[in-house]
């Protein structure tokens, strides 16, 4: 399987899940059999205002190929730096734009479904 140029070599893939999908859970996937991982959902406001405590949730593990980070928001412009940030600061290999989270603390900013 691909997404768009990247080849998944594996039939299982990680799921982004808030709270869940940390560096040690994907490297534990990883070691499982998943072919692919990505990040939690991370806020793009988070990562414009630099905080500490989001940019440790796009910590890798070492040689986490193929891998995505997830980014959500509502700002077209926060969200452009975010991805930039968010790409730079991992070299993963795939943007995922969150755009159908349920969740209300998500929805209420306007930020999901």
């Amino acid at each position: 399987m691909n997404i768009g140029t990247v080849a998944i070599p594996s039939k299982l893939a990680l799921a982004p899940m808030a709270g869940v999908t940390d560096a040690a859970f994907r490297r534990l996937c990883a070691e499982l059999g998943a072919g692919y991982t990505c990040t939690e959902l991370i806020s793009s406001k988070a990562l414009c205002y630099r905080d500490k405590k989001t940019f440790s949730l796009l910590r890798q593990f070492p040689g986490e190929h193929p891998a995505a980070v997830q980014i959500f928001g509502s700002d077209p412009a926060c969200m452009a730096e975010a991805a930039q940030i968010a790409m730079e600061y991992t070299g993963a290999d795939i943007l995922d734009i969150n755009m159908g989270c349920p969740m209300g603390k998500i929805v209420n900013n306007g930020d999901g479904a």
